[in-house]
């Protein structure tokens, strides 16, 4: 199963996989939350979904406790994807005051379920059962090999007709196997650029990982600082040995997304966020 928006971007949760219907080379892996909390506001359209949902269906449910935070920033990521795969600028998750989010109402939505292919590909089989050819030999004759050559089966006018029906079939069944195996070979193989994919190995550290993208004028001390505020927190790295977290002077807050497997190789990384405040001052 999986959802096509707006006829031009296509959600496939088992991937976590956001792609560009007229141009799939644009794609995005969203992280596990993310791709969670589009589901459900996919699932609840055009209801809205609140944030006590959100945090027990994505969070909760996992044994997972999150602040509140978190929920906002997946929501980011969701947009974010949305945005780079559809390529507009138009809202596409509208934030509900008070209340908590919905696909906005003008967006038009589809749910596509995998079984339509095989039901296709069933009823071309029947059809193909339907079609038997007889050939008529006389048993009881003597012959070399020598004789047989000259001598055709005999194929009456009505499974002449049968014949080019057949071939079609056929045909049409090895195009749908070509068209498969191109469109899976694509899906699967082709390079994607999921978040983080960026962000780069500086240390190992008490069994953690650390993974940093850098926009500040000042990695050194900034890193430094933001280290001992992610192992201050209690944070366990034999659980959670892969961190992701960016470098900023700017910013008042620091997400940190931990995650039992390297994100950028696991399809289950089993990723949390730690979120902190007031980074920014000293």
């Amino acid at each position: 199963m999986y959802w096509i928006i707006n006829d031009n971007i296509e959600f496939r949760p088992d991937s976590k996989k956001l792609i560009s219907v007229t141009n799939p080379e644009i794609n995005v892996v969203l992280t596990t939350p993310a791709s969670r909390c589009l589901l459900l506001l996919l699932d609840a359209s055009p209801d809205v979904v609140t944030q006590q949902e959100f945090f027990k269906k994505v969070w909760e449910d996992e044994g997972m406790l999150v602040p509140a935070n978190t929920l906002y920033q997946n929501i980011s990521i969701v947009r974010r994807g949305l945005r780079a795969v559809g390529e507009t600028d138009r809202t596409l998750v509208a934030t509900v005051p008070r209340k908590g989010f919905q696909i906005d109402k003008s967006v038009k939505i589809a749910r596509v379920a995998a079984v339509q292919a095989d039901e296709a590909v069933s009823d071309t089989l029947q059809g193909e059962d339907e079609l038997d050819v007889e050939y008529h030999t006389d048993a009881g004759s003597e012959f070399t090999p020598e004789e047989t050559a000259p001598t055709a089966p005999a194929v009456t006018a009505s499974q002449r007709g049968k014949l080019p029906l057949f071939a079609g079939i056929v045909a049409m069944l090895v195009a749908f196997c070509v068209g498969a195996i191109g469109m899976h070979y694509f899906w699967h193989f082709n390079d994607t650029q999921p978040f983080f994919a960026n962000y780069t190995f500086v240390e190992q550290d008490k069994g953690c990982r650390f993974y940093t993208t850098d926009d500040s004028h000042d990695n050194k001390n900034s890193f430094a600082r933001f280290k001992a505020l992610i192992l201050g927190s209690g944070l366990d790295c034999e659980k959670y040995p892969w961190v992701y977290f960016p470098l900023s002077q700017t910013s008042p807050g620091l997400a940190v997304l931990v995650c039992r497997q390297n994100y950028l190789k696991s399809a289950v990384p089993g990723c949390i966020t730690l979120s902190f405040r007031g980074v920014g001052s000293e």
